[in-house]
């Protein structure tokens, strides 16, 4: 997972109220300090990869969160999982793919 995707992540839940600003999320989703998204804003930060760590305590809030909306956001919630599986394994293959040409180049 990159950071502009956690980014996008933030941006979908602000929408749906379940958090008020950036250090919030930082803080109270992915346990880390409150200027922790601010650092994924900057221009070489939307590439960054997102630390496992991060990516555990986002998901678990978020199992947690799902378990106590009503459906309609419980849904919605569970997309966002769905959602970060499917970008760790983009960010996978891209490395892969990037280590691969560095080695036949």
């Amino acid at each position: 997972m990159h950071g502009f995707q956690l980014v996008r992540i933030y941006e979908e839940m602000k929408n749906l109220g379940l958090v008020r600003s950036r250090e919030q999320f930082s803080r109270s989703w992915c346990g880390r300090h409150p200027g922790y998204l601010r650092d994924y804003l900057r221009r070489e930060g939307a590439t960054m990869r997102v630390s496992v760590q991060t990516i555990q305590s986002l998901r678990l809030r978020l199992a947690e969160a799902g378990s106590l909306l009503p459906p309609d956001l419980r849904d919605r919630v569970q997309a966002f999982d769905a959602a970060i599986l499917r970008d760790m394994r983009v960010a996978d293959l891209l490395g892969r793919r990037s280590i691969d040409a560095r080695i036949t180049a």
